[in-house]
């Protein structure tokens, strides 16, 4: 996303609110989209309708919605990290006219994985026809949407894909409610969302292929670049892999717990943790802003400069002082842009009541809410450590980090299931925690052996 962060960067620095203001805007839709759109769209549904649909009907279709999202997440994230750097490759090399073909590639491997997944999920739960495939179209959607996303970050229209979500949005919203008002149960009701997906998704691959333009004349070409990039980056593939299971690994404990509870359509969920997690984790997304315009860049900036001064046969001072300056400046960066998420997350904590209160939530989902705030911080930080390590190809250590996240996660959230209500949310925090610190000293000491 360094590409589309630089222009971002430009806008923020146009000396004007209105500039501030775009710049983060923008760039919360780059780094979240997705996970901003489900939100607000789940949120405006339920409120316009929760009276006519019922509640029974909601539940089921916010259930399709969140496990759309959690094996469109995780299933595609090793295509979309491969596919990242195999445009970049490209681009390095002045080889533009690949990024097509790995386009093309990148949505057929995805929708094979998304259906595979959503295949053994319906027989699993024995899903009704209907839902099954509601289930499967939002899947694939939300799938193409994550990749066609990692590929505009090289397009640089930070416009264009603000607007692809917001008319995605309102089509969403528009629809949902039109169908849960209709009285079309739960299968219509998400067959309105991802009309709004689908839209999203058809205007994201439109902005790529206006910028990358020419002939495909083999499309398997693009297919078999992923599958040689799966070889190649085999450690990288299997870290994002591991990476977003161990940020789902909690709800998945808790949806399979005793306070996990089953919808029309055969699929559990946890709504007692779910939606208090969700709202905490809202507060990463200033600081994923942050990273995208100031952060990612400024390091990438100082990232090259160290690299050209030794390609350019600097001196070993001139060579130490831009690792002097890679180093500190990239970790002072991450320690302000922490210190503003401190102050955001204390902010929520101290007004969780009265949040819990207007979104009528239930007394006991306070501490999860807290907790899952307070643990949002931690997972930034180790977001960020682990982005860094990444370029200077430590694909082995990514992989270990991500694995000691999946394996903390589900052993801290397991053990606080059994300790009780009292303690839900801890385990997640504590993972956090602990997995930022074994990053950030990582990246520290990356730093230092360069």
């Amino acid at each position: 996303m360094a590409g589309i962060g630089f222009e971002l960067r430009r806008l923020s620095r146009e000396q004007s609110l209105s500039g501030i203001v775009g710049a983060f805007g923008h760039a919360a839709v780059v780094a979240a989209g997705p996970w901003l759109f489900t939100i607000v769209s789940l949120a405006t549904i339920t409120l316009f309708t929760e009276q006519v649909a019922g509640l029974a009907t909601l539940a089921t279709f916010r259930a399709i919605i969140i496990y759309a999202f959690a094996v469109s997440l995780v299933l595609t994230a090793p295509v979309t990290i491969v596919a990242t750097r195999l445009v970049a490759d490209a681009l390095w090399l002045k080889k533009p006219d690949r990024v097509r073909a790995l386009l093309y590639g990148a949505y057929a491997i995805a929708i094979a994985f998304v259906s595979f997944g959503v295949a053994l999920l319906a027989v699993y739960f024995r899903m009704p026809v209907a839902l099954g495939i509601a289930l499967l179209a939002a899947s694939l959607t939300v799938a193409l949407i994550w990749v066609a996303l990692s590929f505009c970050g090289a397009v640089r229209d930070y416009r264009g894909v603000t607007i692809a979500f917001a008319v995605g949005l309102i089509t969403s919203v528009l629809l949902g409610v039109t169908a849960a008002v209709a009285g079309l149960g739960a299968a219509s009701i998400a067959w309105g969302f991802v009309s709004g997906l689908v839209l999203t998704f058809m205007l994201l691959t439109l902005r790529v292929l206006d910028v990358f333009i020419g002939p495909l004349d083999r499309p398997e070409v693009g297919f078999e670049m992923i599958l040689g990039g799966f070889r190649t980056y085999g450690h990288l593939a299997f870290g994002a892999l591991v990476g977003t299971a161990a940020v789902w690994i909690d709800k998945w404990i808790f949806w399979f717990s005793p306070i996990g509870e089953t919808v029309a359509g055969g699929l559990v969920h946890a709504p007692l943790y779910d939606s208090a997690m969700f709202i905490a984790s809202l507060v990463i997304i200033p600081a994923l802003s942050v990273f995208v315009v100031q952060l990612e860049t400024d390091f990438f900036e100082r990232y090259q400069h160290y690299f050209s001064t030794i390609a350019t046969h600097g001196t070993l001072r001139q060579i130490e002082a831009a690792r002097r300056r890679l180093a500190q400046g990239t970790l002072d960066d991450l320690v302000l842009v922490t210190v503003m998420q401190v102050g955001i997350c204390a902010v929520l904590v101290l007004s969780t009541p009265l949040i819990v209160e207007l979104l009528n939530l239930q007394f006991q989902q306070i501490s999860i809410l807290r907790y899952g705030a307070i643990g949002a911080v931690f997972q930034f930080i180790f977001i960020s450590s682990t982005s860094m390590l990444l370029f200077f190809d430590r694909r082995r250590l990514y992989l270990t980090l991500q694995l000691t996240f999946l394996l903390l996660n589900t052993g801290l959230t397991a053990a606080t299931v059994q300790l009780g209500e009292t303690y839900f949310g801890v385990g997640y925090f504590a993972a956090c925690l602990i997995s930022s610190l074994f990053a950030y000293l990582a990246a520290d000491r990356t730093f230092d052996r360069l």
